[in-house]
């Protein structure tokens, strides 16, 4: 399976004005596949793409993880000896449009309290403990969205 890794937003603006300059027309209208962090369709996606369903529903060709991981590590300050235990959760998503039409993913991923996205891109925006995500895909284009959430513990550091 080959794939491209998602640009952040400001480049795909920046692509949409660049075709705009080239041929004097507008981009076509993109189509929103709302997606959860366990790359469930969400009704708030576009009637094109739901179909019959009217809840939350899988379908592994349009998004699925990989390279799902954890992992855990300490972290120490040098200037000023502070050490933390830090956690690490990640996992990639591997979104297609199978549409005849251009899309954007909007990849919404639940953020637990204490915790932080530790992601390339960044997210576009953050709504109440949910970051949102915007990846743009052209027709039968498979695009990856790496992220990754960051939890660090400070630890006692005495006897250090």
């Amino acid at each position: 399976m080959t794939g491209m890794k998602a640009l952040p937003l400001f480049f795909c603006v920046l692509a949409a004005q660049s075709v705009t300059a080239q041929t004097g027309q507008a981009p076509q209208e993109r189509i929103a596949i709302v997606v959860d962090q366990s790359c469930r369709i969400l009704p708030d996606s576009d009637p094109a793409v739901l179909g019959d369903h009217n809840d939350a529903f899988r379908d592994p060709v349009v998004c699925h993880l990989e390279s799902v991981l954890a992992s855990r590590h300490v972290e120490e300050r040098i200037s000023s000896g502070d050490r933390s235990l830090v956690r690490i959760r990640e996992h990639e998503f591997i979104l297609q449009n199978v549409t005849d039409s251009p899309a954007v993913f909007v990849v919404r991923q639940a953020v637990p309290e204490g915790w932080s996205v530790d992601s390339d891109p960044q997210p576009t925006a953050t709504e109440d403990s949910t970051a949102v995500f915007r990846v743009f895909a052209e027709p039968g284009q498979i695009v990856r969205l790496h992220v990754g959430l960051r939890n660090a513990i400070p630890m006692d550091n005495e006897g250090h």
